[in-house]
């Protein structure tokens, strides 16, 4: 059984799995599919082609291809969820948050209120990224990752001067199992290793090792964790 607002917008060929429920000003964009147990809140718009003006335009832009919304996810009030995403099973995402193309997030996550996720980013299964925090584009997230509210990462150390080249811009890669504290600021092209802790406030500037727990501005070594 499902339950579609009528004020929903549902474009051509889109797939909607058993016990889906649409609610109110949803639109739905071509090449999504929704599975079983699935719910969209008010206002959600799925599957959106990314738009920019041919002067502002760092990056070529997307058609409608494929977004899949695993099984039991929801998807809160105004999110928007860009064309060629996978979200895994039972995933949450909050309100007003943004999904860019290319992600990839897996089962069991958490992506919280006003979390941005830039374009071709992958995040593993049952980790969290709390409030207002913002994922760069071409970044990597393991598995059970916590990322504290107020984070910030980068991708790119010339700040766009040179124009989007893919080996230029690259985000950060976070390993397995590591915390990151509020307020955090990971650079681009560093790697955390896993199990590390990032105290709130540092700031990442290049490879930690892993079982590190690291604080300061620049970020140190402080001790390894066992």
């Amino acid at each position: 059984m499902k339950r579609i607002s009528s004020t929903a917008i549902i474009k051509e060929n889109v797939r909607i799995g058993d016990n889906v429920i649409i609610k109110d000003f949803v639109v739905i964009y071509p090449g999504v599919i929704l599975e079983d147990d699935v719910e969209i809140m008010e206002g959600a718009v799925i599957g959106r082609i990314p738009k920019g003006t041919s002067a502002n335009a760092r990056k070529p832009l997307e058609q409608f291809k494929e977004v899949v919304i695993g099984k039991g996810s929801v998807i809160s009030p105004h999110v928007v969820i860009y064309t060629n995403v996978f979200i895994g099973k039972e995933t949450l995402i909050g309100d007003n948050a943004s999904i860019r193309e290319g992600c990839v997030i897996g089962d069991n996550c958490i992506i919280s209120r006003c979390v941005t996720v830039n374009y071709n980013t992958i995040i593993g299964n049952k980790t969290k990224i709390m409030d207002n925090t913002h994922i760069t584009g071409n970044m990597k997230i393991g598995d059970n990752v916590f990322i504290s509210v107020l984070v910030s990462t980068t991708n790119d150390n010339n700040m766009g001067s040179r124009g989007y080249k893919e080996e230029l811009v690259k985000g950060p890669i976070i390993e397995n199992n590591v915390l990151i504290g509020a307020s955090a600021s990971i650079l681009p092209n560093t790697l955390i290793g896993e199990n590390c802790i990032i105290a709130s406030g540092t700031i990442v500037t290049k490879n930690i090792e892993k079982n590190s727990l690291v604080m300061g501005m620049p970020g140190r070594i402080v001790r390894k964790i066992k």
